[in-house]
């Protein structure tokens, strides 16, 4: 039985924040790219791998100092049980896949040497260490890629779109921290990162090595990147939340760019989602205005629900790509959801207000 005096949490969560971006962008984009039991295999395997990482840590803290501790025995069991099922993954993508997985993973195995050797040594949060990891990770977007039976060429366009993204967020991330912390770092490595980034996008893209939709997402980054390094520092989790969204938008474009190119991708189906999504939303608009109107706060569960009309948002903004000509419907969503932004910061029946006008304009389109 776990010792009371041990959370669970503190040692089955890892404690960096940003790893959960860099792990989940590359199984996203595979999954993305080449749905299917391979890279749900990838999945629990890289996801689970990255899990086991901190409790395998802390227990080898421990040992290494000849001591054993409550928290000792209950990371090995934790680590052990998610090494479990991340082997679990491996064996269900290695009887499922169509093409040579291993050799992307193999071919970044020295990076992850290095990346367990920097833990070891307590180095991970340093830069380069951070790179290395990121880098490592990114191995999965390919190794989805080639499990699936896709050429080489969508394998190293994915692992280029995210090694070019990783770079320039792990730069300019380290040099926004810093200076949330009272520091003074040389802002300039960031602005390189950035938009070096960007041009070397463009390089690749022009060799037909990358999809060309990438290119904006990466500009759009290095753009939000300058800009906010000549402001004033804003704290580490807003650092995190912003880096994670462009993270996602560059697997998107990515994926986006290769579905435009003739790759049948889940993204497909983004316009029928969005038509489903947006009428069970209407109904659900007036009935949170009607909600609203008797209560003098704004509660959690209708924020979440704001979320699903955000999320509603940027689905018809994919779908447009996919139309044949330009449609209403994506940018009157868009307007609801930005005025429904708005209106909720005022106080009551403003956001009352603002759920029954969203709801007019996604029954007008």
């Amino acid at each position: 039985m776990r010792p009371a005096s041990v959370p669970l949490k503190t040692v089955a969560l890892p404690t960096e924040h940003g790893g959960w971006g860099f792990t989940l962008e590359p199984l996203l984009l595979g999954l993305l790219l080449s749905p299917g039991p391979h890279t749900l295999g990838l999945l629990f395997l890289g996801l689970f791998g990255f899990l086991a990482r901190h409790p395998l840590r802390l227990a080898y803290q421990d040992l290494r100092r000849g001591r054993r501790y409550p928290r000792t025995h209950l990371a090995l069991r934790v680590g052990g049980a998610y090494l479990f099922l991340a082997l679990l993954g491996l064996l269900l993508t290695a009887l499922t896949a169509k093409g040579p997985f291993l050799l992307p993973l193999l071919l970044a195995l020295p990076l992850g040497a290095y990346m367990a050797w920097a833990d070891a040594q307590n180095r991970a949060r340093e830069l380069f260490p951070e790179v290395t990891a990121a880098l490592f990770m990114a191995s999965l977007a390919p190794a989805g890629v080639l499990a699936g039976g896709l050429g080489w060429e969508v394998a190293l366009g994915s692992f280029l779109a995210l090694a070019l993204r990783d770079v320039a967020a792990l730069y300019y991330a380290r040099t926004q921290v810093l200076r949330a912390r009272g520091e003074s770092p040389k802002a300039y490595p960031a602005h390189l990162a950035l938009w070096g980034a960007g041009f070397c996008a463009f390089l690749l893209a022009w060799r037909g090595l990358l999809p060309w939709a990438v290119l904006p997402a990466l500009l759009l980054l290095a753009l939000y990147g300058s800009l906010a390094l000549l402001r004033p520092p804003v704290p580490a989790r807003v650092i995190g939340w912003t880096q994670m969204g462009f993270g996602l938008l560059v697997v998107l474009a990515t994926a986006l760019g290769y579905t435009l190119g003739g790759l049948p991708t889940p993204l497909l189906g983004v316009p029928a989602l969005h038509r489903l999504l947006g009428w069970g939303l209407v109904g659900a608009a007036f009935a949170a205005g009607v909600y609203l109107l008797l209560r003098k706060e704004v509660p959690r569960a209708v924020r979440f629900l704001v979320g699903l009309y955000d999320l509603n948002a940027f689905l018809g903004l994919l779908a447009l790509v996919f139309a044949p000509k330009l449609l209403p419907h994506p940018p009157l969503a868009l307007l609801g959801v930005v005025l429904l932004h708005l209106l909720l910061r005022r106080p009551q029946p403003w956001p009352s207000l603002g759920f029954f006008l969203l709801g007019l304009l996604l029954l007008w389109h």
